[in-house]
């Protein structure tokens, strides 16, 4: 599990004071990071090996300006050519958010998804649930 500290900015409110609904996906993709830098570790963009194919997020409670979120990351599912990576954001300890991201192994020069070598799979697995 990978866990990431947000501090939401003031910009990332909308005219109730909440954060905008906008803000999680952004921050999701942010806490994905830590996943990125582990399985490419140069984050060069080159040679990225990666395409987001799906995004989905569920929205739990109000999330307010002023205290931290806590997004905890893990690994839900691997396939053949893709992951699912699963996010779920706390504030207060109170679980706000919750999302899943479906990652596919691509490459770009041939513009067509591409077996995730199993080296890449080994340590997806070490973060699976």
């Amino acid at each position: 599990m990978f866990v990431t500290i947000i501090e939401p900015r003031f910009s990332e409110t909308d005219i109730l004071g909440h954060i905008n609904n906008t803000a999680f996906p952004v921050w999701f993709e942010t806490a994905r990071q830590d996943i990125f830098k582990l399985v490419h570790p140069n984050l060069s963009s080159s040679d990225w090996p990666m395409i987001i194919a799906h995004i989905q997020v569920d929205f739990i409670l109000q999330t307010a300006y002023g205290d931290k979120v806590t997004i905890k990351s893990s690994i839900s599912k691997i396939g053949k050519k893709s992951f699912d990576v699963i996010h779920e954001a706390y504030q207060n300890q109170l679980l706000v958010a919750k999302g899943n991201a479906v990652l596919v192994w691509y490459n770009y020069a041939q513009q067509s998804s591409s077996l995730i070598p199993e080296e890449i799979r080994k340590l997806l697995k070490q973060h699976q649930l």
